[in-house]
């Protein structure tokens, strides 16, 4: 899988739901592949989980981390089993009775885990769609991206302004 493939798969999963409007409902998303989604007290630095059994998966989010967080965080969870990541033992992983979890947390964001960088640029096709994106940009007639764009929009897509920050420098409309 490369980076570009996995933005790929969230763009044509945006597509096959029919999303044609901003913000794209995670959690339907999720409901939509089968995945359940539980919110509640995880340890500092865990932002989410994939739980994965034979027959269910499930996402756990924390529940006090703020609503744009716990957006990315599901989104991200979602890229993860969407793409179909097999997990080795290790940091991000605990083998437990057979069930495989994948944490999101601080070493997600590092970049230095290609599966990781799969699951978070998929997380930002998916919630930053670039059909939906470029559709919204056209409606705030913009000229040159300032500050106060970059905050409209995240709030359209219900991000947070440093993902809009970067969604829009992937897409090539910030310089």
């Amino acid at each position: 899988m490369s980076i570009q493939s996995a933005r790929k798969q969230a763009e044509l999963l945006v597509a096959s739901l029919g999303i044609k409007l901003a913000p794209v409902n995670v959690e339907d998303v999720a409901k939509h592949l089968g995945l359940r989604i539980i919110s509640m007290d995880l340890e500092e630095g865990v932002s989410g989980l994939l739980i994965t059994k034979p027959n269910s998966s499930c996402i756990v989010i924390r529940q006090d981390d703020p609503a744009v967080r716990q957006r990315f965080s599901i989104a991200h969870e979602i890229g993860h089993f969407f793409l179909r990541h097999q997990f080795e033992s290790g940091e991000h992983v605990h083998v437990d009775r057979g069930y495989r979890i994948s944490h999101r947390d601080q070493h997600s964001s590092t970049g230095t885990n290609l599966k990781e960088v799969e699951a978070n640029q998929f997380a930002a096709s998916l919630l930053m769609p670039a059909p939906l994106l470029m559709e919204s940009t056209k409606g705030l007639e913009i000229e040159e991206f300032n500050d106060e764009h970059v905050t409209k929009l995240a709030s359209i897509f219900r991000v947070s302004e440093q993902a809009m920050t970067i969604r829009l420098s992937v897409l090539g409309l910030l310089s």
